[in-house]
């Protein structure tokens, strides 16, 4: 199951609403006793965050504002249909696509779409399920999507035929698979982040990776993963050292995991310095993968690391709240 609540926020503390510095309520965030806290209950602009396409075809979650009709997964659904995405991005819903309503049953959204929405290519069919997929499951309360088109309930994917299973779509069915490595045997999904850039600067993209079905330190997996970088001609980048590996077991408690890693990950000038372009990635893998809270990060053989800004390392960082958000991994 998709941890994805425990997170201490950029923006807004554990366990309550906020606002962003324009003054636009911020995401909803659920405490451990399950209280909530639901901007986008109420009229007015929230922010959601829609996956969209980008100039490689991968999908990419971008934060927007969207005007807020009781249910954020209907007002992102409805954004994403409208084209409302920034520049440099496209949508991956056929222009003419109509959102009819978006229904929960506990941890499942019925999805009822319409007017062109079949009308997508059909070597984007993937990207069509796994935006709408997390989009949805991105909003707050569903894990699952199911889809009707004009009311009929889809067994498949209108185009090319791709199966949707009987209880819905998940974020474990993958997203940008085209630039992950294949593996055979038994597998089971984690998600990595990388960067690609644009006009407007770098941004992050997250890529299903299948590791061994048998594999139960998803930490040094997810590790692993990052330091084998992105596939060759997929558009993504890397920071991460392809030699770089914890060199102790993690220590973990309610969430928090502790890393030591090799010096490989410092900076290349003979100075204890690490790149945020390191920690950001790291931080949102192991959220997204491991159900990491937040991390401590030192490095083998140095006692006083800092950041490329010369700032102390902080003793604990989360993953942002939003992915794209522009901002630094936050420091609790």
């Amino acid at each position: 199951m998709r941890k994805m609540f425990g997170l201490a926020m950029l923006l807004v503390l554990s366990g309550c609403a906020g606002e962003s510095e324009d003054g636009l309520p911020v995401k909803v965030v659920y405490t451990e006793e399950g209280e909530k806290e639901t901007p986008a209950s109420a009229d007015g602009t929230v922010m959601a965050e829609l996956y969209v396409v980008d100039q490689n075809q991968l999908l990419v979650p971008q934060t927007v504002p969207v005007e807020g009709n009781g249910q954020l997964e209907k007002a992102a659904l409805l954004a994403l249909a409208d084209g409302q995405v920034p520049k440099g991005f496209q949508s991956p819903l056929p222009e003419g696509t109509i959102i009819q309503d978006v229904e929960l049953k506990g941890k499942t959204a019925i999805v009822s779409v319409g007017g062109a929405f079949p009308d997508y290519p059909a070597e984007e069919e993937e990207l069509v399920a796994a935006a709408i997929t997390w989009t949805v499951t991105g909003a707050g309360e569903a894990e699952r999507v199911q889809l009707k088109l004009n009311g009929e309930k889809l067994e498949a994917m209108p185009k090319a035929g791709m199966p949707i299973a009987e209880g819905g779509m998940r974020r474990e069915d993958g997203i940008n698979l085209k630039a992950g490595y294949t593996d055979t045997g038994a597998t089971k999904p984690i998600t990595v982040f990388f960067t690609a850039q644009n006009e407007k600067g770098p941004y992050l993209v997250p890529v299903t990776r299948r590791i061994p079905e048998q594999t139960t330190d998803l930490i040094a997996a997810s590790v692993a993963e990052l330091a084998k970088g992105p596939l060759p001609g997929s558009g993504l980048m890397t920071s991460w050292p392809s030699d770089a590996k914890l060199t102790a077991a993690p220590e973990l408690e309610d969430g928090r995991a502790a890393l030591q890693f090799g010096e490989e990950i410092l900076e290349n000038n003979g100075e204890a310095l690490l790149s945020s372009s390191l920690l950001k990635p790291l931080a949102l893998t192991l959220a997204a993968s491991a159900e990491i809270d937040s991390i401590a990060v030192k490095v083998e053989g140095h006692e006083d690391v800092k950041m490329e800004t010369g700032a102390p390392l902080p003793a604990s960082l989360t993953a942002p709240l939003f992915v794209n958000a522009e901002s630094d991994v936050s420091a609790e």
